[in-house]
């Protein structure tokens, strides 16, 4: 398979060599938007001389872009910094229980493709071939320049057992179940490859686009058919020794995960009172605010969410958790309003709480946060 010349991957490897000082000031300009140059000084750890030549070798190698500058007092004002939206590309693969998605994003995170692979989930060569054929069909109908696809990132739904690419997969995933997916794909992409939980992915996203704009530190719930979590810690995001952190549903024991807030437990609720519903993609086509069964889950499942979130605040102390996931909009309010995340302390005073917000991000998330993983990877880390 044939994406570009030798020149194309020696082009590649220019553009994403920029150095870990070129990083700072490349995420600090992204978190910040649009930000003149003379500014970045007090964001990073950088001299006014280093700041100026990593911007422009940045400029160079078209990653930032020079905006016009904003007057704010006396003297020659200082040129204004944004990302180059077309600087880098990423590819994103999300394995999921029901389907398979993939979505290519450009430097800012706006969604340029997001399409559903035509091959069952639960059988990795089908989705290997359909990614096969897709990939280089997709590059070319964007006109993608291949040197600035930073590479593929795969979402996949489960845990580690040690540090890796393979992954404990739910059981309609049992295919994938200790498969290294690097490996696995082997060398079908003349892209790096890499791959993350779900969650974590969800987070990703958030960080980039949602409450990342806002917070250093924050939580992410993942509310789909099971239930999952991320953090984004200083902002980025963690995932510690075992690469396992913040796999929320761990702490529950066997009856406790029969309540916690997974979307399974109310399709089977539905399902009881004669609802058609066996998908989470069913229950988010055909959702009704009105079903009298959701407060009745609402109620079921909001101990076990204040579990979790007094352990996120006991432990991590985030300044915000975010509700999201594939979770219908509708549901994820709901399970806001009804949260009590922390008590009173010995003098009745309530103990200081992270802010809960609810998603904003308009796609999918764990796609998303796949396609941002290579860019992430090979330019800001």
């Amino acid at each position: 398979m044939v994406f570009g010349d030798g020149n194309s991957e020696q082009n590649a490897a220019s553009i994403f060599a920029i150095g870990r000082s070129g990083a700072l000031v490349l995420d600090a300009v992204r978190r910040q938007g649009c930000v003149a140059r003379s500014e970045l000084t007090e964001t990073t750890p950088l001299s006014q001389q280093s700041v100026h030549r990593l911007a422009e070798d940045l400029i160079t190698r078209g990653l930032l872009r020079l905006e016009a500058p904003q007057i704010t007092g006396r003297g020659k004002p200082s040129p204004m910094l944004a990302l180059e939206p077309n600087g880098a590309f990423g590819i994103g693969l999300a394995i999921d229980t029901e389907d398979v998605r993939i979505a290519v994003t450009n430097l800012l995170g706006d969604i340029l493709h997001l399409s559903v692979l035509e091959a069952d989930p639960g059988a990795p060569e089908a989705v290997r071939d359909a990614a096969r054929a897709t990939v280089p069909a997709m590059i070319r109908a964007l006109g993608l320049p291949p040197e600035r696809i930073a590479g593929i990132g795969v979402s996949m739904q489960g845990y580690r057992r040690k540090p890796g690419l393979a992954f404990v997969t739910p059981r309609r995933l049992d295919a994938w179940h200790g498969r290294d997916v690097s490996t696995f794909f082997g060398d079908i992409f003349p892209f790096p490859l890499m791959a993350e939980n779900n969650a974590t992915l969800g987070a990703e996203a958030e960080n980039w686009v949602g409450a990342g704009r806002r917070f250093d530190n924050f939580a992410y719930l993942s509310i789909n058919l099971g239930f999952g979590g991320g953090l984004v810690l200083n902002g980025a995001p963690f995932t510690g020794h075992h690469m396992n952190a913040a796999e929320v549903s761990s702490i529950y024991t066997d009856e406790e995960s029969q309540r916690r807030p997974a979307l399974k437990t109310l399709i089977a609720m539905l399902q009881d009172e004669g609802y058609d519903i066996a998908t989470v993609g069913a229950l988010k086509a055909r959702y009704d605010p009105s079903w009298p069964v959701i407060e009745r889950w609402v109620t079921r499942v909001t101990p076990a969410l204040d579990q979790i979130l007094r352990a996120l605040s006991g432990i991590v102390d985030p300044a915000a958790v975010v509700f999201g996931g594939e979770a219908p909009l509708d549901l994820r309010q709901r399970l806001a309003a009804a949260a009590s995340p922390r008590g009173l302390d010995d003098y009745g005073i309530p103990l200081p709480e992270p802010e809960l917000l609810i998603s904003a991000i308009g796609t999918d998330p764990n796609v998303l946060g796949a396609a941002l993983l290579p860019i992430r990877t090979r330019l800001f880390r």
